[in-house]
């Protein structure tokens, strides 16, 4: 469109293998059906409650270190004051299947083992399982993708993928008391362009990522939750409550629901097997207006 930047950076791929604990930095990755491939796969959830346990109850889940080991085929957790944790990238005896409710979808979980139930519970200090999303039971994501889009979702909040941009950032950081890095927002693919425009990002429905040119929905803003205010370094709440409280006067700013902050794009992918690299060149394709006008 007139005045607005088409041509971008993939500048950051980003994984999130454990919802609400670390993320993993990538020089490429995986288009998968769920995602980037091993994002949101795994899930700590309330033995007692079933609710899923996230940084919002728990900010020192902040704290896990997580890391990726695909010579060994391991998934590998560290925390301070714990023993390592180790389960398989790609577990073939399953526990129990667990269901449990992320929003506004009932998905199902299977555990993983006596093991990393006991170090997560000892961790998060009550009762607490480490499920793993049940490939056998796809979730599938309806709201706000186009007919020509069937995208799934492991636990993630809703879409499989999530979009940030540099300037926009920028701009967040030129408003808010507190530095904040991407890792805030927790994006899987970060894009830059020198001379972009903050938010142009919130005007765009396609791009094409790559050499392969494989197309990406932008489905949605991303309405935030209180997860940007944990000190990441310590694993608590700040007690300012910021950047949500500066971020509240000016990013109120979709119009199907204005009471929501927003920052970043959900997105899902046309079609998967593409392998996204860092570097990479994308084109927005695409443009148009996006309202929330029911819950994600």
């Amino acid at each position: 469109m007139p005045g607005e930047s088409n041509e971008w950076t993939v500048a950051g791929l980003y994984t999130y293998p454990v919802k609400s604990c670390q993320g993993v930095a990538l020089q490429s990755s995986t288009v998968t059906a769920t995602g980037l491939q091993y994002d949101r796969l795994w899930m700590l959830v309330d033995a007692r409650s079933g609710r899923f346990v996230t940084q919002r109850q728990h900010p020192r889940l902040a704290l896990i270190q997580v890391s990726i080991n695909e010579k060994h085929g391991v998934l590998e957790l560290n925390a301070p004051g714990m023993s390592a944790l180790q389960v398989a990238l790609h577990p073939t005896d399953l526990g129990a299947q667990v269901p449990v409710r992320v929003w506004y979808d009932t998905v199902m979980g299977r555990r993983c083992s006596a093991d990393a139930d006991a170090w997560v519970t000892q961790f998060v200090g009550k009762p607490t399982h480490l499920l793993y999303k049940d490939p056998d039971c796809p979730r599938l994501v309806s709201r706000y993708v186009p007919e020509k889009c069937a995208p799934q979702a492991g636990f993630a909040d809703v879409f499989p993928l999530h979009v940030t941009t540099t300037p926009s950032l920028a701009d967040v950081n030129s408003r808010v008391p507190s530095k904040l890095t991407h890792t805030h927002f927790r994006p899987n693919i970060v894009l830059s362009h020198p001379h972009a425009l903050p938010y142009e990002e919130e005007r765009w429905t396609r791009i094409e990522i790559g050499r392969d040119a494989w197309s990406l929905f932008i489905t949605s803003r991303t309405p935030r939750c209180s997860m940007p205010n944990v000190d990441l370094e310590v694993g608590k709440m700040r007690e300012d409550k910021e950047p949500m409280t500066s971020m509240r006067t000016f990013r109120c700013v979709d119009p199907g629901s204005p009471s929501f902050v927003c920052f970043g794009m959900q997105a899902a992918p046309q079609s998967t097997g593409h392998t996204v690299w860092v570097g990479d060149s994308v084109v927005v394709r695409e443009y148009g207006e996006h309202s929330l006008t029911e819950p994600l």
